[in-house]
């Protein structure tokens, strides 16, 4: 597998070479996985860059928290079994694959922050970042339009 480096979009990738119970539980156990990353993430409460040691340490978390990622996409593929897992002990049967992609990933080359800190939102007025956001008061955070495109990044070609 290889992600294919499609400018604004960052990507996770997960297999497994057992045989899922079901696919809910591919589909929890793969963001659970990439979640996982944070607690090895080197990211203080004080620093919050996403540096380039950072993003070797917890690449596959840092999209799924960062504060502008504002899209996610995810699929699902069952495969019989792989080449890159024979030989295995116990064999592999079949391979599960997921592919989850991030509409404006966190930049690994450029100290991102990895949010901003602030008060949690309390009414749409507060979500000024994106145009035409929501405040989710249930949470205190702001929700992109799902066309939301960031006005502080310049275009890429």
């Amino acid at each position: 597998m290889a992600h294919p480096g499609t400018v604004g979009y960052g990507e996770n990738l997960w297999a497994n070479s057992w045989a899922m119970d079901n696919l809910t539980e591919a589909v929890t156990g793969a963001p659970l996985s990439w979640w996982s990353e944070k607690d090895d993430c080197p990211i203080l409460a004080n620093n919050l860059q996403v540096t380039p040691e950072v993003f070797d340490k917890c690449g596959h978390m840092t999209p799924m928290a960062w504060s502008h990622t504002t899209q996610i996409g995810c699929g699902i593929q069952l495969c019989p079994a792989q080449d890159w897992c024979s030989g295995w002990n116990p064999p592999c049967y079949n391979t599960t694959l997921i592919s989850c992609n991030y509409y404006n990933p966190t930049n690994d080359a450029g100290n991102t922050l990895i949010y901003d800190k602030g008060n949690p939102c309390s009414k749409d007025s507060d979500c000024d970042y994106y145009a035409n956001s929501k405040c989710d008061t249930s949470c205190g955070l702001c929700k992109a339009p799902l066309n939301a495109t960031d006005p502080h990044k310049q275009p890429k070609n």
